[in-house]
């Protein structure tokens, strides 16, 4: 059967029709976005306003990521040093969430009453796990405030925080729309998880994800539920759904990683973290990830690269490098076998690790007993 045949008005009027119809289908399939875009969240989802105005004290700790809301919501809780770069002061407070033993060396000398703990709690989870491994009633600095952006601890507080307290702070949210709401209660739930709360993590990620079912916010947050439950495949697979809608969603390429690394795909996990290197500023946290990811996947030389990098940056700011140091002789040592100049750094950088009082007691004994061994094959001296 033969087609009709359309006028060239007509076949334009169908194409234009054909357009439109494809314009509003994008529309409403990016509509998300494009409302995000056209009516971002409030400050108070989007900063950490909110728990800037909760600190008080006289003498505070800060990781590095809290600086610039502190300068710009509460400067009057700022020390000159703590706005000198240069300052001691200020470069010891970014190796601290790192170094639970250099922590302490501050709270020595400057007898904090206040820690403000800001951003993705990876950047400071050993810190949290020193501060929270001994029994309850022995800790020293306990939580007293937890929302998406921060956790705040006092020192001898009368009680910890406990999801109850948060009611003040979502009754004011109450008014946002309920995808903002669901932003809040998903990156808060993350901080529970970093504090082992989980039970109250998923409940909130359960409210999380009946007002917004598609943010990708609640999407990372319960891959991160999942991870912390052990269940690894289904946490990758809630990463993939968001690194789906967006391949650059830094908190689902945390997730999917630790998933990956938890069921011995190094090489896969080594190859994620180099894409999240691509997204993220060069921070020693995340370099310090990346060389036991590549130390994992046995690929040595950005193992070395890495780690090489971290004493660098250490010595910059006048930071200890000690377990850097211990890491990167080990890893020379290793090429070592292969290759035999790699002895010389490998002493070189364990000689440097023993000699820091920052090592550990284990550590020292275990490069001490490797400088020994490398001496005698190699003749160095």
């Amino acid at each position: 059967m033969a087609f009709p045949k359309i006028s060239k008005s007509a076949r334009w009027k169908i194409l234009i029709v054909v357009l439109l119809a494809a314009v509003v289908s994008g529309v409403v399939w990016k509509w998300p976005e494009i409302e995000t875009w056209l009516f971002p969240p409030p400050p108070v989802i989007t900063t950490p306003q909110l728990a800037c105005a909760e600190v008080q004290g006289r003498s505070i700790y800060f990781n590095s990521i809290a600086l610039p809301g502190l300068e710009k919501f509460r400067p009057d809780l700022l020390t000159p040093e703590d706005r000198d770069p240069a300052s001691s002061r200020r470069r010891a407070f970014v190796q601290a969430p790192q170094n639970p033993k250099l922590f302490r060396q501050l709270d020595r000398q400057f007898r904090f009453d206040t820690l403000v703990l800001v951003g993705d709690p990876s950047n400071y989870q050993r810190l949290l796990d020193h501060l929270l491994d001994p029994a309850p009633e022995k800790r020293d600095f306990r939580l007293v405030y937890l929302d998406h952006w921060a956790c705040i601890f006092k020192r001898d507080a009368a009680r910890a925080w406990e999801p109850a307290d948060a009611g003040p702070v979502r009754q004011r949210l109450g008014k946002i729309r309920a995808r903002d709401q669901a932003t809040f209660l998903a990156m808060a739930a993350g901080k529970m998880l970093a504090i082992r709360m989980p039970d109250a993590a998923k409940r909130w990620l359960d409210e999380a994800q009946a007002l917004d079912s598609r943010s990708l916010d609640v999407l990372g947050g319960l891959a991160g539920y999942k991870i912390s439950i052990g269940r690894w495949i289904e946490a990758e697979a809630l990463a993939d759904k968001a690194l789906k809608k967006n391949p650059e969603f830094v908190p689902a390429l945390a997730a999917k990683i630790t998933a990956m690394r938890a069921t011995k795909h190094h090489k896969d996990a080594f190859i994620f973290s180099k894409r999240l290197n691509e997204l993220l500023p060069e921070e020693p946290m995340r370099l310090w990830q990346h060389a036991q990811l590549a130390h994992e996947a046995r690929e040595n030389v950005a193992e070395i690269a890495a780690l090489t990098r971290l004493v660098a940056l250490a010595r910059e700011d006048g930071r200890p490098a000690a377990e850097y140091e211990f890491r990167l002789g080990e890893a020379h040592a290793f090429e070592a076998i292969n290759n035999a100049e790699h002895a010389r750094e490998a002493l070189e950088h364990l000689r440097r690790a023993v000699a820091d009082p920052l090592l550990s007691a284990e550590q020292r004994k275990f490069a001490e007993e490797r400088i020994t061994i490398i001496r005698e094959r190699t003749k160095l001296k």
